[in-house]
């Protein structure tokens, strides 16, 4: 069953049972951590969550996120809409020992108990897709540029031959 709309938290073991999926805009607003990054408010953000259940009977989300962002250029620190997504599957464990096994396999696990607050889920994913240092994707001009003809280290040679001087005396 389908529906238009990301809810604010969902059950992942009843949304399993009834095979849910989720589909439609976040409010960009709610996303505290996401919005300190963000260098403006023109940010969207939209999202699908599918639940299901594994071959072992365990609930699992499988989502994906969509979202443009207005970021500061690392390199020319001007600003520009990033556009990108992310995808992710993760296994709700049953118990803790489950849950160590689970990610000893190398599996996106956890041990959730209750309601889960879906735009946290979506925003811990798109934190994790965003680059460590944003620049524009066509390229840009560094806003720091070496002058030419210069030598910052020139001074340098003198004062190792002064100090290897000073060293043998």
């Amino acid at each position: 069953m389908e529906s238009g709309f990301l809810p604010r938290s969902v059950d992942p073991e009843r949304a399993a049972d009834q095979r849910l999926v989720f589909t439609g805009p976040l409010d960009a607003a709610a996303l505290e951590r996401l919005k300190e990054l963000a260098a403006g408010d023109s940010s969207r953000v939209s999202g699908r969550l599918a639940f299901v259940r594994d071959e072992q009977g365990r609930a699992v989300m499988e989502g994906h996120a969509e979202a443009s962002l207005p970021l500061l250029c690392q390199r020319c620190a001007a600003v520009f809409q990033l556009e990108f997504h992310t995808d992710w599957r993760r296994i709700f464990a049953r118990s803790e020992a489950d849950e160590r096994d689970l990610a000893e396999k190398g599996a996106d696990v956890c041990y959730h108990v209750g309601l889960l607050d879906v735009a946290d889920v979506v925003e811990e994913e798109l934190m994790l897709a965003l680059p460590m240092a944003p620049r524009h994707p066509e390229g840009c001009e560094p806003i720091l540029r070496p002058a030419t003809g210069t030598h910052p280290f020139a001074g340098l040679a003198g004062l190792l031959k002064r100090d290897r001087r000073d060293n043998r005396n």
